[in-house]
């Protein structure tokens, strides 16, 4: 025990933040003081980071839901800044002013506005406890909302230089799809790679029958996709060039290289909380991925986990895209470590990798989904990878093509585009004729799944290692 809380300690600090947004939610500091008196004992330094993460977290979220710590103005109007937009058939903004969050529904006619900008505004602000809908107001609760509020006037008071500059160009690259897309095709492309939600409820049904609706919305899937594109052509690039395969390594340098584009689409993609989250989630996994440091890897992973909640309040613990996000990162590592040891054909290993993920995601997703496509491993293993080594580059280049004044070379580009993204639906709209089942699982029952999973994994592996024929091949 005293080994495994040196080698992660970040894991116990994750699991003192738990620890704290159960103790909030419940009042039940029993597992909360229990666990930081083993802490105590066992390794203080441990206990003492995990005191501060407690102590900050209750500093900046024990009293969010009182209105009076809500900013006002000398002329009585709001005032807060824009940390995420959403666009659906109503404009609302999620605006953080004072110490607590407001859910503002805003009119379209300000739609000018873009993320991490400061507005002062009117609006009627309620209670979240007045809201009917009770699967709206757990929403709300989980992102650390206390508040809805509907503007009937907003002025901007500054602009965030890089976040405007960013938005206008998107608005820009946004006409140039709209123009030369068909219908469906547009909107796919809309959600799937800038993240609007706009008409997303005409495909969604079909994604979500198929579980591939994760790359509907911008996600760490994205980010992966973006990030080993471009460190396979940095790292093909770099290879080439005898002044820098001489003097650096070559996986640090198209690492570093690759990171700046990551950075630029993760600005383009509108830079949402659940981008933020897939962002951070994501670096993770590209670590593990090329330097092999398992146990790093997750340190990190646990390090931003206990650390997510600092921004976007403790409640997050509780937010199922962070769970599953979380949960899918961590699979992830493990995953594609436990493989990576059994087999060096980069061909099996994409296989067994991507079956076993698609495996993975199918529990935790009937468990807040309550339907289980049980051929989700089949659609996910094709759309996936034509998503993102197809969809994905097509949509780079339209990106980059669309700056440029060559009108034919766009419209080929477009075409190329526009025809992918055609059979990527008639692929999805294929498998959703294939009705899921009802599935409701407990949590119990899904951390009984994932226990036997995960078990089962290190036994294959482990009979697969000592088969002769794998290790005359390792040898």
């Amino acid at each position: 025990m005293r080994r495994f809380l040196y080698n992660y300690p970040f894991l116990f600090i994750f699991a003192a933040v738990a620890g704290f947004a159960f103790y909030m939610e419940t009042g039940n500091a029993v597992y909360l003081i229990i666990f930081l008196i083993i802490l105590l004992f066992l390794r203080f330094r441990v206990f003492f980071i995990s005191l501060v993460f407690i102590l900050t977290l209750y500093l900046l979220y024990a009293n969010t839901n009182n209105k009076s710590l809500l900013r006002f103005d000398s002329n009585g109007m709001l005032r807060g800044e824009v940390y995420d937009i959403r666009e659906n058939r109503r404009l609302t903004f999620y605006v953080k002013s004072g110490a607590s969050n407001i859910y503002l529904f805003v009119p379209k006619l300000y739609d000018n506005i873009y993320p991490y900008e400061h507005i002062a505004f009117r609006a009627k602000i309620k209670s979240i406890d007045s809201i009917k809908n009770s699967g709206f107001k757990r929403y709300l609760a989980a992102n650390d909302i206390y508040f809805i509020g509907y503007a009937s006037y907003i002025h901007k008071l500054k602009n965030n230089g890089f976040a405007y500059y960013v938005m206008q160009l998107r608005e820009k690259l946004e006409k140039e799809f709209y123009y030369f897309l068909d219908g469906k095709e547009y909107i796919f492309i809309q959600n799937a790679i800038f993240g609007d939600s706009i008409h997303k409820s005409r495909l969604r049904k079909m994604f979500i029958n198929t579980q591939t609706a994760h790359i509907m919305s911008v996600s760490g899937l994205h980010m992966g996709f973006v990030f080993g594109l471009f460190y396979l052509a940095f790292y093909f690039f770099f290879s080439r060039i005898g002044f820098v395969f001489r003097r650096f390594n070559l996986k640090t340098a198209a690492s570093v290289f690759a990171f700046f584009p990551t950075l630029f689409y993760f600005a383009l993609s509108g830079m949402h909380i659940p981008a933020i989250r897939s962002f951070l989630m994501v670096l993770v996994f590209v670590f593990a991925l090329i330097y092999g440091y398992v146990k790093n890897s997750y340190n990190i992973l646990f390090f931003i986990a206990a650390s997510l909640p600092m921004l976007f309040g403790y409640k997050l613990v509780f937010n199922p895209s962070f769970v599953m996000s979380f949960f899918m990162s961590f699979a992830a590592i493990y995953i594609y470590g436990l493989i990576n040891k059994t087999s060096d054909n980069r061909i099996v290993v994409y296989i067994a990798f991507s079956l076993l993920m698609s495996v993975f995601a199918m529990p935790i997703s009937a468990f807040y989904f309550h339907k289980l496509a049980y051929l989700s491993f089949l659609s996910n293993f094709i759309v996936v990878p034509y998503f993102g080594f197809v969809i994905m580059p097509l949509s780079f280049a339209a990106v980059f093509f669309s700056l440029l004044p060559f009108f034919y070379v766009k419209y080929v580009m477009f075409f190329l585009l526009n025809l992918s993204t055609s059979y990527l639906l008639k692929i999805v709209e294929y498998f959703a004729q294939i009705q899921p089942l009802g599935a409701h699982i407990t949590t119990l029952e899904t951390a009984a799944i994932y226990t036997g999973l995960f078990l089962l994994c290190a036994v294959c592996s482990m009979f697969i290692k000592r088969l002769p024929h794998h290790q005359d091949s390792l040898s």
